[in-house]
């Protein structure tokens, strides 16, 4: 769901669910076909994608696929997803990494999986929209019941008290359509690299992050801000929209060809950041409301500025005007205890497979054969890894960073 255009001129609109808004607008023109062609410059703040985890408030030792059953009815019956879209039948595949079981909807062009383990409550039940899926299910909502649907209304209406609802991942969007010139990944990459241009958090803080790039003939068409790794906490990427629909006939291909140029700013929030973001979001109450958040996540940990004057960037100043001046709770980084290893060793155990590769190979062969698989995994990682493990840059930098904090405790202390 979209909310606030950006340009050079004001214009009061009435926006969505009646509520007053502003559209801020500016004329660009192009010569298209020997026509001249007006273009408004725009930018749209909202969500892509969502993963969202239900958490039993039940701890159980046994009967947790039971558990599981009741939690899933009472989230299809208080989503509405199959009033939308007909019965959930069994995922075959493309089921999310780390749950053995899943649920989906037959012959849709979007991928929505409903998935939970087998045998590991602590996974709770993973449900995961495309962002297809989720502009599908905005729609097909506000279509049949006449009401608006976004990320605030869906977590309040999901709520039980059977068990906690919570994103484990959101991406944001900001989507500047026919903007300055100036704003587009090879310019921003290329500055970023010659120091021309900075970027500075909602602190005034410079920020220096890991930066890659997606070379197209020459001219960068994305760039990563951050790490991708499956344990980040946050990452964003700017990237052509309009390419990308074009050339991959994506669903907004019809929005892709009635611009001129259409870059979009993502930031994904994920583990503890997306459950901070949960709560803010359960409080927010109006379409205003949220498209200021939206903007004000963005620019929390994004901020371009020209390092030759010190100003934020056109396309920032954009994000903080339609932030305004409504007040969030910023995102909080909790490091009283290093447990990045121990994250590590717990995906391990409860995400990787391992365990349920290991119980296979007891079921299929007998007793001793779950430990002759493990022993024979240690001998691999011996003999063909250690050597190279050095070579490996990130894990070497990660040593570097942990090994002084983890080794003041003993392994055992600190698995405690």
């Amino acid at each position: 769901m979209y909310f606030i255009l950006y340009g050079n001129n004001y214009l009061a609109l009435r926006g969505l669910c009646n509520n007053p808004r502003r559209e801020k607008y500016s004329n660009h023109h192009f010569v298209k076909g020997g026509t001249l062609v007006k273009y408004k410059s725009r930018v749209l703040v909202g969500v892509d994608e969502i993963t969202l985890v239900l958490v039993s408030l039940h701890k159980l030792k046994t009967d947790w696929l039971n558990e599981a059953e009741i939690m899933l009815t009472i989230f299809l019956k208080l989503s509405r997803l199959e009033e939308l879209f007909g019965k959930m039948v069994f995922a075959n595949h493309s089921i999310p990494q780390g749950y053995t079981d899943g649920l989906t909807f037959d012959n849709q062009p979007w991928y929505l999986t409903i998935a939970w383990h087998e045998y590991l409550q602590d996974m709770g039940i993973c449900i995961k929209f495309s962002a297809y899926a989720w502009t599908a299910y905005q729609k097909a909502f506000s279509d049949k019941y006449g009401e608006d649907m976004n990320i605030s209304v869906f977590l309040r209406m999901v709520q039980s008290s059977h068990y906690k609802a919570r994103l484990s991942r959101i991406d944001m969007t900001a989507d500047y359509f026919n903007f300055h010139k100036s704003f587009n990944p090879d310019t921003i990459y290329r500055g970023l690299n010659d120091k021309s241009i900075g970027i500075k958090d909602y602190k005034n803080r410079n920020i220096t992050r890991t930066i890659s790039a997606v070379d197209r003939n020459g001219i960068i068409s994305t760039i990563y801000l951050g790490s991708k790794k499956s344990n980040t906490r946050y990452f964003s990427r700017i990237y052509d929209k309009r390419l990308e629909q074009i050339q991959t006939k994506g669903f907004r291909y019809d929005e892709a060809l009635k611009c001129k140029s259409w870059i979009r700013h993502e930031a994904v929030f994920k583990s503890i950041y997306a459950h901070q973001i949960t709560d803010e979001l359960l409080n927010i109450t109006s379409p205003i409301e949220l498209q200021s958040f939206i903007a004000q996540k963005i620019t929390e940990k994004c901020r371009f500025y020209d390092t030759s004057t010190n100003k934020e960037m056109k396309c920032t100043r954009a994000l903080l005007y339609i932030m305004g001046n409504m007040k969030f709770n910023y995102l909080a980084s909790i490091k009283a205890k290093d447990n990045d290893l121990k994250r590590s060793i717990e995906y391990i155990m409860k995400g990787s497979g391992l365990y349920p590769t290991l119980y296979k190979t007891l079921e299929v062969w007998g007793d001793g054969a779950d430990r002759e698989l493990f022993d024979y995994l240690f001998e691999q990682y011996k003999n063909f890894y250690i050597d190279t493990a050095v070579k490996n840059k990130d894990l070497v930098t990660w040593i570097k960073k942990h090994r002084n904090v983890l080794n003041q405790q003993t392994l055992q202390d600190y698995l405690k």
